[in-house]
């Protein structure tokens, strides 16, 4: 199994191939290294395109990290209920979350006072000054997080339907002062990535189609998500950043939920249409990072990521 770790700095595009199946990313506080993680355990610091291991004390797939912008902490998370927090010396902790199920995203917000932890069947924990606390969020998968800037407040990405296909709201809000956890959307689409946009007027929600596996593209202002126009039969759209800074860039990454129904895309979104930049028939992406300054970012696929399963 083989990855592909993409970088764009608005002009030009390059890569560099990382060995095994990584699915996470994020950039260190001084944009000097994106920190990867990904099956097995593994966490790449990829400093001047040199991967390093670091030694994260479990076999366990990891999915996600966050980077704490106050300390620089990096909270990761991943199957069977895995959680770890990686400080700027390189020390792990071990954090013990109440569950087994797979945990697929990690969110700190802007201060870097709490982070959400979410997963399988409606697995939502906040976390903060060392203690979890667990947060009802209904039983459908939960997919992404994304914290509205300098609030309190965060979007939730979710499956649209739970198990035994239990229809489900596919997008919740989470309000940190009273920790109640609201449905916003319901719709046919899994919402697989969520990101606010710098003055947190609205944010960009992707996700597809379950029955059509057709692309969803929105923007959720205010209390509504509205459907973007776009080309998108058997695009498969897993996750989108915003550019820090700016309201009419993001970038959008594709995946696939069959080898050969699909490639593995990244899109730039210029606050009116979807451009394509890059497509690969062998690499399906996961995520996508800008820099803290956002004069660039990085983009994760692999061989083996597929869109259920991102």
């Amino acid at each position: 199994m083989s990855s592909k770790l993409l970088y764009y700095d608005g002009e030009n595009l390059r890569s560099i191939n990382l060995q095994g199946h990584l699915r996470g990313l994020a950039w260190d506080r001084q944009d000097r290294f994106p920190l990867i993680v990904g099956n097995g355990g593994r966490i790449l610091k990829v400093r001047a395109d040199a991967p390093a291991s670091l030694d994260s004390g479990t076999r366990h797939n990891l999915r996600a990290i966050s980077v704490n912008p106050s300390d620089g902490t990096a909270l990761i998370v991943g199957n069977a209920g895995t959680a770890l927090l990686l400080d700027e010396e390189e020390h792990f902790t071990k954090i013990t979350v109440p569950t087994f199920e797979n945990l697929r995203a990690v969110a700190w917000n802007h201060d870097g006072s709490v982070a959400l932890l979410v997963g399988n069947n409606g697995t939502l924990f906040k976390f903060s000054r060392g203690e979890v606390v667990t947060v009802d969020a209904g039983r459908a998968n939960l997919r992404d997080i994304s914290w509205r800037p300098k609030s309190g407040c965060a979007l939730i990405a979710s499956n649209c339907f739970a198990e035994e296909f239990i229809p489900s709201p596919n997008l919740f809000s989470y309000e940190a002062e009273t920790g109640i956890v609201k449905p916003l959307n319901e719709g046919r689409a899994d919402l697989i990535g969520v990101d606010w946009e710098w003055t947190g007027e609205s944010a960009l929600v992707v996700g597809y189609d379950v029955v059509w596996h057709n692309a969803f593209i929105g923007i959720f202002a205010g209390s509504t998500l509205s459907p973007v126009p776009f080309e998108n039969k058997h695009v498969y759209p897993v996750a989108v950043a915003w550019k820090p800074s700016s309201d009419t860039a993001a970038a959008v990454v594709t995946a696939t939920g069959q080898v050969g129904m699909a490639e593995g895309g990244v899109f730039l979104w210029d606050g009116k249409s979807l451009n394509p930049i890059f497509s690969d028939r062998e690499f399906f992406f996961s995520d996508v990072a800008w820099t803290w300054k956002g004069d660039r970012f990085a983009a994760l696929a692999s061989k083996e990521t597929r869109t259920f399963n991102s």
